[in-house]
């Protein structure tokens, strides 16, 4: 039985222990797991078998009988399941030793697998969960963020800047996790990132970048964050001293896309489009998949191209449309644009359109600020996503093309290199017999006709 008939059967046919991940099978313990389905729990004593504090959701995977203590289906030997507490937020002791063992899966690099971690914690007296901060405890001398020590936290100052991506900082210093950035905390820390693209943290003050404990070149700053919140770029890109940089996610680091090309000060008027002191600039974005529109195979790469628009001067703002959320309406001359923030995930890729005549002008202002999404008449249309893929589709948005500038190439590991190196080593071995037998073929004709 594979993995996953073997986990139906044994959460359709077992006994489920309380709300937890244990369940009861045949006359063996399992817990469910994120990666391997229904995994058995050895040596286990069944008539003490119970899971623990079972109304807690913290506690859904931990479960004990009267010899040990089991974190999924890891036996913990140095907790006494006899004398095992809560602490909270994830903490537990027995008096003598203490674990924190977390009650969200994270992946982990080493194994590719979702995984619960947990930690012993060393010398520990008098460890106390802290109200309002997740995961974190404190003893009096320091302050824990899952079991790891903030070293020189002040916790009367400790506060969350980011709950989702782990940043925190006190008075004085900033953390990714419980790791110590090098920057003191400016009080003007924000987090920023496109649409589903890398997060970073970022100090308007210094113009710092972070993302997670990787810093960008301190020698390169102060940067200057362009695409925030945008809907039609992968890449933020960040304006340093000597050139424009963004951070490839498989290569880990940061690198240069390019020398600056703007002049002067440089203004977001969309989450897509920017300025200059002369010019205007957009964001556009696209995919390369192995596949077809049908089959869209593997991903290849994502790009994020910067495309000069226009001089700056005589664009006039008219209105948001939705505030922002859809886009806005511009004009130049005699001339309105629509401006889209809907965006690549919304399958909208590009980002100018020109507004082919007046009736759609008019209808996209008179119901700008509609928040209603369900209109569906004849004649009455809500200003959403698809009446934007249909305004599209009939021609009353025309597609603005700029001049591209600067691309920004991510470029990911497929099964396709690894299949073009494995048929490539095959195609070698072949031809390589081949002139094996050939070669002793020749070898054999020429003793032959001497012998003769």
């Amino acid at each position: 039985m594979n993995a996953d008939n073997n986990t139906y059967e044994i959460k359709t046919n077992g006994e489920q222990y309380e709300k937890g991940n244990f369940f009861k099978y045949q006359g063996k313990i399992y817990v469910f797991t994120l990666n391997d389905g229904m995994q058995e729990l050895k040596n286990v004593d069944i008539a003490t078998f119970k899971p623990f504090e079972p109304g807690d959701y913290f506690t859904q995977n931990i479960a004990l009988d009267k010899n040990s203590v089991y974190f999924g289906n890891v036996i913990i030997p140095d907790l006494n399941p006899n004398k095992l507490e809560v602490i909270g937020n994830g903490y537990y002791t027995d008096g003598t030793n203490t674990y924190f063992y977390s009650p969200f899966s994270e992946f982990d690099k080493d194994s590719s697998k979702y995984i619960y971690p947990y930690k012993k914690m060393e010398n520990i007296k008098n460890l106390k969960a802290l109200k309002d901060f997740e995961l974190f405890a404190a003893d009096g001398d320091n302050v824990y963020y899952k079991g790891e020590i903030l070293k020189n936290a002040d916790l009367n100052t400790l506060k969350i800047i980011d709950k989702n991506n782990e940043y925190f900082a006190d008075k004085e210093n900033v953390y990714y996790r419980s790791k110590l950035l090098p920057i003191k905390n400016s009080g003007k820390l924000k987090i920023v990132s496109s649409e589903q693209g890398d997060t970073f943290l970022y100090d308007e003050a210094s113009g710092y970048v972070f993302i997670g404990d990787y810093t960008f070149d301190k020698e390169k700053a102060p940067y200057k964050v362009i695409g925030n919140n945008g809907t039609n770029l992968y890449n933020l890109i960040f304006i340093g001293k000597d050139g424009i940089y963004y951070y490839d996610s498989e290569k880990k680091k940061q690198l240069k896309a390019g020398d600056n090309i703007f002049i002067g000060n440089i203004e977001e008027i969309s989450p897509n489009i920017f300025t200059d002191d002369e010019n205007i600039y957009y964001f556009s974005a696209y995919s390369v998949r192995s596949g077809s529109r049908k089959n869209l195979g593997e991903l290849l790469s994502r790009n994020t191209d910067i495309y000069y628009l226009d001089k700056k001067d005589g664009w006039e703002k008219v209105k948001d449309i939705r505030e922002g959320s859809i886009g806005s309406i511009w004009k130049k001359g005699n001339k309105y644009y629509y401006f889209n923030n809907l965006g690549i995930f919304n399958s909208i890729d590009n980002t100018v359109y020109k507004i082919s005549d007046k009736e759609t002008l008019n209808y996209l202002l008179s119901k700008a600020d509609d928040e209603t999404d369900d209109i569906k008449s004849e004649d009455l249309t809500a200003i959403n996503t698809d009446y934007i893929r249909d305004l599209i589709k009939n021609e009353k948005l025309i597609v603005v093309s700029g001049e591209k500038k600067m691309t920004i190439t991510i470029k990911y590991k497929t099964d396709i290199v690894d299949k073009i190196f494995k048929y490539s080593i095959r195609i070698f071995l072949v031809v390589y017999f081949i002139f094996i037998i050939f070669k002793n073929f020749r070898k054999s004709r020429r003793i032959s006709n001497e012998n003769k």
